[in-house]
């Protein structure tokens, strides 16, 4: 069997790489007070016209664009939790799967949330769609894996949005595993994939019997 993971919301919490970039943002203009506002108003109001609220409140002689690249191509300051390396560790090392990541968001911010992390010391091969311009639900990068790994007849897609996450492995016949991440955007949304963990702990067990 193929293991293959999303990354935003699965391995990691989304909000630690959004609070990493807002903290790159103050840094970068010199005043925390910037952070504080940023972070309180994501807190409050999720993320929308954080940027363009900023320049305006303090007055700021920078462009919204300019914020945004800063944000999005940062090198982020994140980590795997216990959970994610022992989760990486059991199939890795221990059933010794092949492993492959499929992630969509631009090339560069998912590239350097892959290194910061150290999932190249896990994952053989990821796919961040935007470079091969697809995305999910395509059936594309999902092939790419079957090729990729084409002595194997088994592939399980471990993922935490059941919104497109689940739609293309599914017509493969692939095995399906929805984390109910509850720092995550859908985690309010109803499963469709063929199981549902509300740990990363629990995502071990689910392999363990279908394995």
């Amino acid at each position: 069997m193929v293991a293959v993971f999303d990354l935003d919301d699965t391995l990691y919490d989304e909000v630690e790489f959004v609070k990493s970039g807002f903290k790159e943002i103050s840094k970068y203009l010199a005043n925390e007070e910037y952070f504080d506002f940023m972070w309180k108003r994501f807190l409050n109001e999720g993320s929308g016209r954080i940027f363009n609220d900023l320049v305006e409140k303090f007055k700021l002689d920078i462009s919204v664009n300019k914020l945004i690249e800063i944000y999005r191509f940062h090198k982020p300051s994140i980590t795997l939790s216990k959970e994610s390396e022992e989760l990486l560790f059991f199939v890795k090392n221990v059933k010794k799967l092949n492993t492959a990541l499929i992630s969509d968001g631009h090339y560069i911010m998912q590239k350097n949330k892959f290194y910061a992390l150290g999932l190249n010391g896990y994952i053989e091969y990821p796919i961040f769609t935007d470079f091969y311009h697809t995305k999910k639900p395509e059936l594309k990068p999902f092939e790419m894996v079957m090729k990729k790994f084409f002595s194997e007849k088994n592939f399980v897609y471990i993922s935490d949005n059941p919104k497109k996450d689940f739609i293309a492995p599914k017509k493969l016949g692939w095995k399906t595993i929805r984390y109910k991440n509850p720092n995550g955007i859908y985690k309010d949304y109803p499963n469709d994939a063929d199981f549902e963990a509300y740990s990363r702990k629990e995502i071990i067990d689910i392999l363990e019997k279908i394995l």
